[in-house]
């Protein structure tokens, strides 16, 4: 039986991890990213690099411009009846009465290795702090921003010519192959889930 997953990110760093999913025969229910953006003189709408992808693939998307006090996509959700949903730099803060929404709850993939640099821009903040490694912590969402339990993290290098850019594009290469040892676990309830310290 085909589980139902819904995605939810914006940026290009999510992009190879939707189409991992995608490529490995997951059955993306519906995507969610942020609403296009006008340019900074107003005559171009940007799509997200998500929605664009998404469209390519032909898969439903959704851009509410909230999700809080957002009855529409609230109901949505709940008839949809997913068994998953994976977030991914999605740029909105999931409203906790959402997190029950789906059977095996919001899963999160973090640009950190976790509890370290919770929050915004983690890839940025550990190169300003001059960290050796970095990585991606796979895990729950829960009511405070990046403190849900981990199930899995996964370590890279910082090479000295490494920058934000370059970074980004390992993590979210490692992410694309990792979440795919993740999400059958997960959905099978066999993998366990550490609270952070």
């Amino acid at each position: 039986m085909l589980k139902k997953i819904v995605f939810m990110g914006t940026p290009f760093f999510a992009v190879p991890i939707l189409k991992s999913l995608y490529l490995n025969g997951y059955s993306v229910s519906v995507v969610y990213t942020q609403p296009p953006q006008k340019s900074q003189r107003g005559q171009k709408i940007n799509k997200s690099p998500i929605q664009g992808i998404s469209e390519t693939l032909k898969i439903e998307y959704r851009t509410p411009s909230t999700l809080k006090n957002n009855k529409e996509e609230y109901n949505y959700l709940e008839e949809l009846d997913a068994d998953i949903a994976i977030v991914v730099a999605y740029g909105q803060i999931i409203p906790k009465e959402y997190l029950s929404l789906v059977k095996k709850g919001f899963i999160n993939i973090h640009a950190s290795l976790l509890p370290k640099w919770r929050g915004a821009a983690p890839i940025q903040r550990s190169i300003m702090n001059l960290e050796k490694e970095t990585g991606i912590s796979i895990m729950r969402i829960g009511e405070k921003l990046d403190t849900g339990p981990i199930c899995n993290s996964y370590k890279i290098e910082i090479m000295t010519d490494d920058n934000s850019e370059t970074i980004s594009e390992k993590l979210s290469a490692l992410a694309a192959e990792k979440i795919l040892d993740n999400i059958d676990e997960i959905l099978e309830g066999k993998i366990e889930f550490r609270e952070q310290n």
